[in-house]
């Protein structure tokens, strides 16, 4: 079964239910029948430590009410994660890299993106749901310790600005890790659309967390940057938090350094990965509305 170009467009499940369809146009399936993201997710749970970096950070609430975007770490991009952890998260994504866990099937042309993904279950499926990769368009495979420890990380961030922010936020049962190879890329993007057909939005994603699991230090020469055009707002959608907005366009480069955290608004911040020279590992995460808000 090819998920980039289905011969029906209709995109099935192993047990034979319609989930989505290819849009020719969009170059990407629309998922329509399941989310795999909102479906199971759960309130977000605290994380000290998560709360502890955060607030020794300057000006960070403003930031993301302001912009949509909020980035944690700098030249010491690792320092404030538990001795061990990056390395760890490293050497579990090269395990799966090297098994072939990661496909470039996830349902976009390679125009519009051309980095490997795999999902990963942050909880167990329940009885009689299978496991692994490449068979199923939601398959996921169980997510291992050390990529589990960062993801309570990112949803400890996720529970502050919440709790500052009213923003309803739930915590999916699944995260992605992603490889971009030299020479990979992802076009400019939102990780969620309001459809102005239907009124409605896309999918339920509010706001996107990515952990770098790269070296340290990234060379800027290296490229892979995710490109944030910031003040780019969607056009038609209008919410209580537009005067708090910056009204300047300003691009903004994140190079992908080792243990550097990344936080943004899914329906508001038009992002890109810019071409890598260099192997380029993240873990993302979408943080998701409940589903009467979706």
């Amino acid at each position: 079964m090819s998920l980039l170009r289905p011969s029906n467009r209709r995109i099935p499940k192993v047990d034979g239910d319609v989930i989505g369809e290819f849009d020719p146009d969009a170059g990407e399936v629309v998922l329509f029948a399941e989310d795999a993201e909102a479906s199971g997710a759960t309130e977000l749970q605290p994380n000290p430590a998560a709360e502890a970096h955060l607030n020794m950070q300057s000006g960070w609430l403003e930031e993301y009410r302001s912009k949509g975007l909020l980035c944690l770490g700098g030249q010491s991009s690792s320092g404030w994660l538990r001795e061990g952890l990056l390395e760890g998260v490293q050497s579990e994504l090269g395990i799966m890299l090297a098994s072939g866990m990661l496909s470039d099937l996830h349902t976009q042309l390679a125009s519009v993106r051309s980095d490997r993904v795999v999902y990963l279950q942050l909880q167990p499926e329940a009885d009689g749901e299978s496991e692994g990769a490449g068979g199923d368009l939601l398959d996921a495979v169980a997510c291992p310790p050390c990529c589990l420890e960062v993801v309570r990380l990112l949803e400890g961030l996720a529970h502050v600005l919440d709790r500052h922010l009213d923003l309803g936020l739930r915590r999916p049962q699944r995260c992605m890790a992603a490889c971009y190879e030299s020479g990979a890329f992802y076009t400019a993007h939102r990780d969620n659309e309001h459809d102005s057909t239907t009124g409605q939005w896309k999918n339920s994603r509010l706001m996107t967390a990515i952990f770098y699991v790269n070296a340290p230090s990234w060379p800027a020469e290296s490229g892979g940057a995710l490109r944030c055009h910031v003040g780019v707002e969607p056009a038609g959608v209008q919410d209580d938090a537009a005067s708090h907005r910056t009204s300047s366009v300003q691009p903004v480069d994140v190079f992908p350094a080792g243990g550097r955290v990344v936080l943004f608004d899914s329906r508001r911040l038009l992002h890109e990965v810019l071409p890598t020279s260099e192997k380029r590992l993240a873990l993302s995460i979408w943080f998701v509305s409940a589903p009467s808000e979706s």
